[in-house]
């Protein structure tokens, strides 16, 4: 499983936003030079950002972006889902109805309860946290939350071997949905 490139640009863009709009709005250009990204790519993602309230255009000549509400009112999540819609691991997780198996399926209850606990830790963050957390910090663990990785070994999908990043979708190798 892994989270998509507009997720983690329309998250690095809010952030590049808010760290630098106290001198007023932000051009994209700048951004994107600062992220190392495509401006075409990133003006592609500030459509359903503002769609979202979640950024501001300024027209004119100095014109750019600014965070549409105060940072703190703005959760990770906020973002995720603008971008890309709700969190949805699997299917049949948010929608029981979507598989006629949900009724009688064992695994169905950790799907919920994963797609749960990533849905509270994308809404336990804030642009402000973000934006005035170092770089490369990490985020503050959730106790509720234990994350073991075993040491010298890559992230996987699942335990099936493919590392994160991996061209092929978790929903692929199960041959569908």
């Amino acid at each position: 499983m892994t989270v998509s490139a507009r997720v983690r640009y329309a998250v690095r863009l809010m952030v590049d936003i808010a760290k630098h709009a106290s001198a007023g709005a932000v051009p994209l250009r700048e951004v994107a030079e600062r992220q190392g990204l495509s401006k075409i790519y990133l003006s592609q993602l500030t459509i359903p950002l503002r769609n979202a309230a979640l950024l501001r255009s300024v027209w004119g000549n100095k014109g750019g972006y600014l965070v549409g509400r105060p940072m703190a009112e703005i959760k990770v999540l906020d973002i995720v889902e603008a971008v890309d819609g709700p969190v949805c691991i699997i299917d049949c997780s948010v929608d029981p109805n979507y598989c006629d198996r949900s009724s009688r399926c064992e695994a169905i209850g950790i799907w919920r309860m994963l797609n749960e606990r990533i849905v509270r830790t994308l809404a336990s963050q804030t642009l402000e946290d973000l934006a005035t957390r170092s770089s490369g910090a990490a985020a503050p663990n959730d106790a509720s939350v234990p994350v073991e990785q075993k040491a010298n070994q890559p992230a996987t999908r699942f335990g099936r071997g493919m590392p994160c990043g991996s061209s092929r979708s978790f929903s692929s190798d199960l041959g569908g949905n």
